[in-house]
């Protein structure tokens, strides 16, 4: 067990699990001591960074042959460091107890050396590599030119999220597409700031436990803040006039983002007009990635650039849960359902009179236990 924390460390250290992410199959194995298991009974506990927190899941595991059951599952967070460091002082334990025994010189010895050896630098390279999927010690020196090509080129804000959607074998064509996209935003020229107002009325952020909390919070306060009926919108410019925005198509600039995987970028021009990059065509999902990235630049300093995407990361949790409650808040919800348990059609109804899609209605009907869902 203590080879395989050493030999993902890295992995665990700073890899973020991304939905429909091409890696997505492997993910696990680099995460879940299960796949130490090498004849011994483990349990199934993966660990995966969310940014200042890492989560830690368990599930039941059953070994008939050894008459052992793991019989419960959960999840737990716990911040990164604490976490971290009870993996360091577990795998330090192992080796003193290999050093008392006579036994050196083992994989085990050597690789945690060079982990607790490592530089600032080759950690912020180890991480890099970690979080493109790659164990840093197996590097060519292809992979390490594009690398570093791709930071030189990545905005230092972005370049977390960018190495953990990109792919590493076009990542240099990546990194290039990429930089493309927010030199666009960077260099706009349009003084015009048309959130300036919604600014003003913005709350603070709070922090909570569980990070999609925040945003909710933050739904549900600046909501408030608006002083408006309660209102539902059904696409951007519906929504600009609820938000008593003028001229939102201002803040829209056409820029094509590189893949699938980032849904929109904000930032920051040169006037320091706010300036978003949405790659969603339908009406209801363009509507959510938008909400999404407001989350990111009403509570961001306006310096900063951020990328929305499917990265599992506390940052991408609390805008997720932003713009679920922000356009489909629960209270409404319960009035408009017909019963505790309603069908597929109704669902499909409630997605189109808020403006969301079908996943977000039923997100927000199983957070607030709202109502069951039936399949029939």
């Amino acid at each position: 067990m203590a080879e395989w924390f050493a030999d993902h460390w890295w992995f665990i250290r700073a890899e973020n699990e991304s939905v429909n992410s091409p890696r997505a199959g492997t993910f696990e194995r680099r995460h879940n001591i299960r796949w130490a298991r090498e004849g011994f009974v483990l349990p199934a506990v993966s660990f995966a960074s969310l940014g200042e927190h890492l989560t830690v899941q368990w599930q039941p595991s059953d070994f008939p042959d050894a008459s052992i059951r793991f019989i419960s599952w959960g999840s737990e967070l716990i911040p990164a460091r604490q976490a971290l460091e009870s993996i360091r002082q577990f795998v330090n334990a192992v080796v003193m107890r290999l050093d008392a025994s006579g036994i050196t010189g083992t994989t085990l010895h050597d690789q945690w050396v060079a982990i607790e050896s490592a530089t600032a630098e080759e950690q912020r390279f180890c991480e890099a590599s970690a979080r493109l999927g790659v164990d840093p010690y197996s590097v060519d020196d292809e992979f390490e030119s594009a690398l570093m090509d791709a930071a030189s080129r990545v905005r230092h804000d972005l370049l977390s999220d960018f190495l953990s959607v990109a792919n590493a074998p076009t990542l240099r064509a990546q990194a290039e597409e990429f930089q493309a996209a927010t030199e666009a935003i960077a260099e706009d020229q349009d003084s015009f700031d048309p959130l300036e107002g919604l600014r003003s009325v913005a709350p603070q952020v709070q922090s909570f436990p569980n990070p999609w909390e925040s945003g909710y919070r933050f739904a549900q306060q600046l909501r408030q803040a608006l002083h408006v009926s309660p209102w539902k919108s059904r696409s951007l410019d519906d929504l600009a006039q609820h938000l008593r925005v003028e001229n939102i198509e201002r803040c829209l600039i056409n820029e094509p983002l590189p893949w699938p995987a980032i849904d929109a970028l904000v930032g920051s021009n040169i006037h320091q007009a706010p300036k978003f990059a949405i790659a969603k065509p339908r009406a209801d999902s363009r509507q959510y990635a938008f909400c999404r990235a407001l989350f990111e630049h009403l509570t961001l300093p306006r310096e900063r650039f951020a990328m929305v995407n499917r990265l599992r990361t506390e940052r991408q949790q609390m805008n997720r849960a932003f713009a679920a409650e922000f356009l489909a808040p629960w209270e409404m919800l319960q009035r408009d359902i017909s019963a505790s348990t309603i069908g597929e059609e109704e669902v499909s109804e409630l997605a189109a009179e808020y403006g969301v899609s079908e996943f977000v209605i039923r997100h927000q009907l199983e957070n607030h236990q709202l109502a069951q869902v039936s399949e029939y």
